[in-house]
């Protein structure tokens, strides 16, 4: 107020219009704009929840750099673009947006899975019923253990894609949220519109590493399951991924359209 009886009005407009003009003109955008793709993607995958979408909307004012609400350890001093992409993806799954399950306890998924109503054990197809049916019903396959490790080699990748398409009849579609290469996998579960939407978009790089929403990383998911059930679906003898799955590739386009 001091300056404004200062300075004349007519000076003080044409000051403000002058620093409207240049920022303008310098190309300066606001965070909503930088960061559009973000926020649709929270709104989208919190099935429009509005108190969600706000608090991305803030955090793209500032993105965050404390580990509590990037959620993600060792990205408190990743690039703005990843801190808020990763903060976003903690809130979702912070908000139960999304299904998250550690390495070591990748074979639970199935039984979260099963009381979300999500599957069900009687209604899967042949070849997941088969492959999975020990994780959902708590149980070591019948028969010798070398004939299951067999078939899980044999039939993993028809067993995933069955698991897909039996989810997607039932008009939820199958999505990795892919955050980063850590020990933590993240599974979204949407309508078949915001798939087409999402599906193999990256909102963030990070040192080479492009992060976004893939179709399912089944891949690192046998690598997964393999260590939290101790060996149960693979002898020691079996390297590599079951022939026929899905490797993850990791130059997936932008979802911002940027180059």
């Amino acid at each position: 107020m001091i300056i404004f009886k200062r300075l004349q009005w007519p000076l003080v407009i044409a000051i403000l219009f002058s620093v409207i003009f240049l920022a303008h003109n310098s190309g300066a955008e606001m965070p909503d704009e930088n960061y559009a793709d973000i926020i649709a993607f929270a709104s989208d995958f919190s099935g429009n929840d509005t108190a969600i979408v706000e608090k991305v909307r803030e955090m793209a004012a500032n993105p965050p750099s404390d580990v509590e609400t990037v959620g993600f350890y060792g990205a408190e001093d990743y690039p703005p673009r990843d801190r808020l992409f990763l903060a976003t993806v903690s809130l979702l799954d912070n908000t139960k947006k999304l299904y998250s399950i550690e390495d070591k306890y990748t074979s639970e998924i199935f039984l979260i899975w099963q009381e979300d109503g999500v599957l069900n054990e009687d209604g899967l197809p042949p070849a997941a019923k088969a492959v999975f049916r020990p994780m959902l019903v708590g149980e070591q396959p019948p028969g010798p253990i070398e004939r299951y490790h067999d078939l899980v080699w044999e039939k993993y990748a028809e067993a995933t894609k069955e698991l897909e398409h039996y989810m997607a009849d039932r008009g939820r579609v199958l999505l990795s949220i892919d955050a980063t290469d850590g020990d933590t996998m993240l599974f979204a579960l949407v309508s078949s519109e915001i798939a087409t939407r999402w599906r193999d978009r990256a909102f963030s790089e990070h040192e080479g590493y492009r992060a976004g929403v893939r179709s399912p990383m089944w891949d690192r998911f046998w690598i997964y399951l393999n260590y939290s059930t101790r060996g149960l679906m693979a002898g020691e003898d079996r390297k590599g991924l079951p022939p026929g799955t899905q490797e993850r590739v990791n130059s997936i386009p932008w979802a911002n359209g940027a180059p």
